[in-house]
């Protein structure tokens, strides 16, 4: 069932859609982040077909899969990023999620990627309700996104201290309105049709990020598959079952 919408939320998500369009203009995606990483293995173990990136930005995570024998479309918020991702080889379009459905026909795709997506819109709900819808049954889905009850959030909230990767105000910030534990993911994923199959953590911070991070230091992404609760990203796939 679908609920409808108060103005003043449509409004929100409007003033939201502005933000982060200014915000993520002329983000570039570092590829050598281990969420990326555990993301592409992920897609890579799922037979050559479609792949939707959405929030594909310039599209350079998205183009690698075109070597791999998949057909790979996009969509952004941006033009610019879009131009950017259509020289990369990506078939990308500007779309913004706020506005309402996916702009493609139900079961369209075999595989879709949507990393740190979620924790950006309003209406999470309608996010997965349109990925299940465009979803090929027996396809998959593969979404990351900051985990509120990571390592060093639970010691930040022990001591009194903000968490990091949530967000009390929009400006300054990176449009985060959303929050969510593996348990709660899990969970949501769920309610809308989704099997479960598999979940790791980018990497647990048991330094905080100012001092440390997997890409400084790889090596410590082995601890996200030994503890995916207490890391700082949620890396999950979810099928849509035949």
């Amino acid at each position: 069932m679908r609920v409808k919408l108060s103005e003043v939320t449509v409004l929100i998500m409007k003033t939201l859609s502005g933000y982060n369009k200014e915000k993520f203009t002329e983000l570039r995606t570092d590829l050598r982040e281990s969420r990326l990483q555990k993301a592409a293995k992920l897609i890579l173990e799922e037979p050559p077909g479609c792949l939707l990136d959405i929030g594909c930005g310039s599209g350079n995570f998205a183009a690698r899969f075109t070597e791999s024998g998949y057909t790979v479309y996009g969509i952004d918020l941006t033009a610019d990023q879009i131009e950017t991702a259509k020289r990369n080889g990506v078939i990308a379009l500007v779309h913004d999620l706020n506005s309402g459905h996916l702009p493609f026909d139900g079961s369209s795709f075999d595989t879709i990627f949507a990393g740190e997506i979620i924790e950006h819109l309003v209406d999470t709900s309608s996010f997965l309700r349109e990925i299940y819808r465009v979803l090929r049954p027996g396809g998959c889905t593969i979404l990351t996104t900051p985990n509120l009850a990571s390592f060093e959030n639970r010691i930040r909230l022990l001591f009194g201290f903000y968490p990091i990767w949530l967000e009390y105000r929009l400006e300054g910030g990176q449009g985060h309105v959303r929050a969510y534990t593996l348990r709660t993911m899990r969970r949501h994923l769920r309610e809308y049709g989704f099997k479960i199959e598999r979940i790791v953590g980018n990497w647990v911070p048991f330094l905080p990020q100012k001092f440390i991070d997997d890409i400084r230091m790889p090596v410590i992404a082995v601890t996200g598959n030994w503890f995916p609760s207490l890391a700082m990203d949620l890396v999950i796939k979810a099928r849509k079952p035949i």
